[in-house]
């Protein structure tokens, strides 16, 4: 009986090793923590974002009319 609860508790060792090796979702995590960051910085930083966005667009508006002209 003891042999048997000796080879189990093997068993459980070895698959919870096993559990804790594995890294299958571990790019999966990576990559959704990437996009959780960024979307914090776009929260954070768009009225920055925004004006950064018109002024370039404004500038090349204004140098695209030139060459029309």
């Amino acid at each position: 009986m003891l042999n048997v609860i000796d080879r189990g508790v093997a068993l459980i060792k070895s698959k919870l090793y096993e559990f804790h090796r594995d890294e299958e979702g571990a790019g999966v995590i990576e990559l959704v923590l990437i996009i959780v960051v960024l979307i914090g910085f776009v929260v954070i930083f768009k009225d920055k974002i925004g004006n950064l966005l018109s002024t370039v667009f404004e500038k090349i508006n204004g140098q695209a009319s030139t060459l029309y002209d």
